[in-house]
């Protein structure tokens, strides 16, 4: 099966990144995309190297290599670009750089499936390597952002905005720092011996961990998914009997470690307590959930407040 879309708040987003290319193929030759309205169609999938580019353009004066990305992470007003790590994106920005000639121009097109969003922001949580990549072709690239908005039958593209790309406030925000959240599976009843702690019951179910870094996040999250380290953290005890299912990385320069592990104190089913809060006032940084967290709309509306609409 394909999927083709959903719907998030009544809102249809399409899904199928074939589709847009075609939607925006479409889009440029009825002139509709303002910025590239002098532009026609000249061929679909060109091939340069080892990569395939989605269009390429031409008016009377140059041609215009176009990488298409559709773009279906976003919270209230901004939208953020990849939804998953992505080294196939960052290849295909260093190769639209060597595509650049005097009579060519070269690009991407990020295309958000919400007619809402105002602003776009590479994901630097979840991609920094494409985040700095792209920061730093801004200059030599086209980048561009457009919202679609549908009719509520996903058959017609009713309007076509730019978006804004505020490339200032995405340069403060390319810093390997910030807090995270880790979601961790035990598979069955177990006692760990975690430090000072002494003997701590872990339940079967799930159990998520917040912690922050100051510098080289990155560096801490994969150090406590390793199994063979020093032990340093409480969670490092914890990690040894149980395996992390996803690591969460909010990149910021605010101390959000307490609050954000309040927000997801409040949906847990328990807490361990003192583990992980030995500096701080809460009662515990690690939170016991019966089930998957992910199964929980709340779950993952906290992370899109986080990463998303407190930028």
């Amino acid at each position: 099966y394909t999927v083709l879309f959903c719907k998030k708040d009544n809102q249809p987003v399409l899904l199928h990144t074939h589709l847009t290319n075609q939607i925006v193929k479409a889009l440029i030759e009825e002139k509709r995309i303002d910025f590239l309205k002098d532009y026609q169609v000249e061929a679909s999938e060109v091939r340069y190297k080892n990569s395939r580019f989605d269009l390429l353009l031409k008016n009377l004066n140059e041609k215009f290599f176009l990488e298409v990305k559709t773009c279906t992470l976003f919270g209230n007003e901004i939208a953020m670009f990849p939804d998953a790590p992505s080294e196939r994106a960052t290849k295909h920005l260093l190769n639209l750089k060597e595509l650049k000639a005097p009579a060519s121009r070269a690009g991407c097109l990020f295309v958000v499936m919400n007619p809402h969003i105002k602003y776009f922001f590479p994901a630097y949580h979840i991609d920094m390597t494409f985040s700095r990549t792209l920061f730093s072709l801004h200059d030599d690239l086209e980048i561009k952002a457009v919202a679609l908005d549908w009719d509520s039958n996903l058959t017609e593209v009713r309007g076509v905005s730019e978006i804004l790309i505020p490339w200032q406030k995405v340069k403060k925000k390319l810093n390997d720092s910030g807090v995270y959240l880790l979601v961790i599976r035990v598979s069955r009843d177990v006692f760990v011996s975690v430090g000072t702690l002494g003997e701590i019951s872990f339940r079967k179910g799930y159990y998520v961990y917040a912690g922050s870094a100051k510098k080289n996040l990155s560096k801490r999250i994969s150090r406590h998914k390793r199994i063979n380290k020093q032990k340093h953290w409480h969670i490092d005890y914890l990690i040894d009997v149980a395996k992390v299912e996803k690591d969460i990385a909010f990149i910021t320069d605010k101390d959000l470690e307490c609050e954000l592990a309040k927000e997801v104190e409040a949906l847990s089913d328990g807490l361990v307590e003192k583990f992980g809060s030995s500096d701080c006032r809460c009662r515990s940084h690690l939170y016991f959930f019966k089930h998957n967290p992910f199964e929980n709309k709340k779950f993952i509306e906290i992370i899109t407040k986080y990463r998303i609409d407190m930028i």
